[in-house]
């Protein structure tokens, strides 16, 4: 497929916060604010600087756009990745080595990446110290507060979804605290997401519609409150966390109170329908709606890719209801998917052959349901390439670099040859390459310029929240609590984001195979497929496959091409690329570092570590 792509003006706006990211203590704060401020005290004597401890309250967030520290960019069978170094922790744990000894991913304690409890503890030290900020209006102090309201929920949430139950933190525990205000016991896992609903209730209350300047995209508003709430409420009703007896009837604190229920609750789908709802009526009301790219041109192939391909690589577009500020850095995202162009670009973010596989037809229908597509004969050649790249839906095209398919790259697009020995290919001795025959287009910028001359990389707000996971969060919340009886909403909110891609809608596509109604398994297939498609790439499967209880599909050997040959005839088998490892039940839940577990003896382990 050829594509054109206007050039843009248009630049990554980031927040006054940006700067502050990485900071993750109080004293660390205190290191970087100007010399004449000392104490604690001092930090909330003037509005500057009282603002400055809010952003780094923010510098907490995991950093989503960054290839080392996230646990959902690689840690996922949508991708493969040829560098093997001991600071890949994702791709590790993917291979089987997770481990409670020093493990990765550490939120929990202060021995880890980034330690959550403190950057609630700072949470709350800014809510019990912020009135004394002379100069601030109460419009100031109301929206500060409950931003600082908001990420004591989110912190909370980062830890929920990680670690399942946690120990809650209800207002500033001191450094000095002892007996249970320091070493508190975990708490059962659906009076944590009371909790952290709550909060998100609390800062909706308080925080403003939107923001007012661009300077301040990104610092939250009260449609971000909803969404996230609504998020909670999701996984809160899911299979891993709603009656989930297989795993966890023995999971109990040391006084034998369970800490997960184990009876099935259909109302949670219910709650998590109604904040979905919500949380789209709150997003439509300051002007969020899916994403729709500005082209001159009739192709509707090419206009269903570029609205899907720039709805999460151009800034601050209407779709984007809440984004991760921090630019990328320069071992980022984009240079890591980039093909071979320079020394610049690493040519190493790969598409699994699942995930290759996971897209639709151009009839909106799974390759292996729809009777026009030779699935079986998938890896034969068809032109320059075979079946399998052939007559696929636009969102395929604007996310999988296939060999003699198009990269948009350079303001140009790079055709891309990757059989051995090729310019994009495998050759002896190279580190950076493509393991499965693939790369990864989404998420680069298609003007990003990395060449032997030029280094400019595109920023944009890495999406946390966006329109479309609403719609599908939505859409799989009705199906779950109201079956058949909803599906006309369920496909209407599926449509949008099928339509907006130029996707056929689902009872036309369904239509092929003389489908025109479906029952509650059979429309949960669909969401879950159309979810994996829309989201991929984005930090949501890693989540979503263990809240779904399908571990398993992270427990097979990752495949791809056989780049190892030159000739087309060979290049195109499938082979394995990676072993993988899940085991059930202990990587469903991350385990807590068993240092923690030995100083706090009210702890106790997550099942299978």
């Amino acid at each position: 497929m050829k594509t054109r792509f206007k050039t843009t003006n248009r630049l990554l706006l980031v927040i006054a916060f940006s700067f502050m990211m990485l900071s993750t203590s109080c004293d660390e704060y205190l290191d970087i604010v100007p010399d004449d401020v000392s104490t604690l005290d001092d930090a909330f004597n003037r509005p500057n600087e009282a603002l400055n401890f809010l952003y780094s309250v923010y510098g907490f967030m995991p950093q989503e756009n960054d290839m080392f520290s996230s646990i959902a960019l690689w840690g996922t069978d949508e991708m493969v990745t040829p560098w093997d170094r001991s600071w890949y922790h994702a791709k590790r744990m993917m291979r089987g080595e997770l481990n409670a000894s020093d493990p990765f991913f550490d939120y929990w304690t202060a021995a880890g990446s980034i330690d959550m409890y403190d950057g609630i503890r700072q949470a709350y030290i800014f809510l019990n110290n912020i009135d004394k900020t002379p100069d601030f209006s109460q419009a100031e102090v109301r929206r500060m507060k409950g931003e600082a309201t908001f990420l004591i929920g989110y912190y909370h949430f980062i830890l929920l979804r990680q670690y399942g139950p946690i120990v809650l933190m209800e207002n500033e525990v001191p450094l000095d605290a002892s007996g249970e205000d320091f070493y508190a016991p975990r708490i059962p896992y659906d009076q944590c997401v009371e909790f952290i609903a709550q909060k998100f209730d609390e800062a909706y209350a308080l925080l403003p519609n939107d923001v007012s300047t661009d300077r301040e995209l990104g610092r939250v508003n009260k449609a971000i409150a909803k969404a996230l709430k609504a998020r909670v409420l999701l996984y809160a009703a899911s299979p891993l966390f709603n009656g989930n007896s297989e795993f966890y009837a023995d999971f109990t604190g040391h006084d034998g109170t369970p800490l997960m229920n184990t009876s099935y609750d259909e109302q949670k789908w219910v709650l998590a329908a109604d904040a979905n709802k919500d949380a789209i009526e709150a997003a439509q009301t300051i002007g969020h709606d899916l994403y729709a790219y500005s082209n001159e041109g009739d192709n509707e192939m090419e206009q269903g890719a570029l609205n899907y391909r720039y709805s999460m690589v151009d800034p601050w577009n209407k779709e984007v209801v809440w984004g991760y500020s921090v630019p990328e850095g320069y071992y980022g995202w984009q240079r890591h998917s980039i093909p071979r162009i320079s020394s610049n670009s690493y040519n190493g973010q790969s598409c699994s052959l699942s995930m290759v596989e996971t897209f639709y037809t151009e009839n909106g229908l799974p390759i292996d349901v729809d009777p026009a597509y030779n699935y079986s004969a998938r890896f034969q050649m068809a032109d320059s390439t075979i079946i399998l790249h052939r007559n696929r839906e636009p969102r395929f095209y604007a996310t999988v670099g296939f060999d003699r398919g198009l990269f948009e790259v350079n303001n140009t697009e790079v055709v891309l040859k990757m059989r051995m020995d090729e310019a994009h290919g495998w050759a002896n001795g190279l580190n950076d390459y493509s393991p499965t025959g693939y790369l990864v287009k989404k998420g680069v910028h298609p003007q990003t310029i990395i060449s032997s001359s030029e280094n400019q990389v595109i920023n944009y707000p890495w999406p946390l929240v966006r329109m479309a996971e609403l719609y599908l969060n939505y859409a799989e919340a009705l199906n779950e609590a109201y079956g058949a009886a909803r599906h006309a909403e369920v496909i209407q909110y599926l449509d949008l984001i099928r339509e907006r891609s130029n996707v056929p809608g689902v009872l036309e596509a369904w239509s092929l195979v003389g489908k025109s109604s479906f029952s509650k398994e059979e429309m949960r297939a669909i969401i879950q497929q159309e979810r994996n498609i829309e989201l991929c790439y984005e930090g949501h499967r890693t989540w979503d496959v263990r809240r779904w209880k399908q571990g398993e599909m992270f427990n097979v050997p990752a495949q791809g091409l056989d780049i190892r040959s030159s000739e087309a005839v060979d290049f195109y088998k499938p082979v394995n690329v990676e072993n993988r490892v899940f085991t059930t039940p202990g990587y469903y839940l991350f385990p807590i570092r068993l240092s923690e577990v030995e100083i706090n003896q009210n702890l106790v382990q997550n099942p299978g570590w």
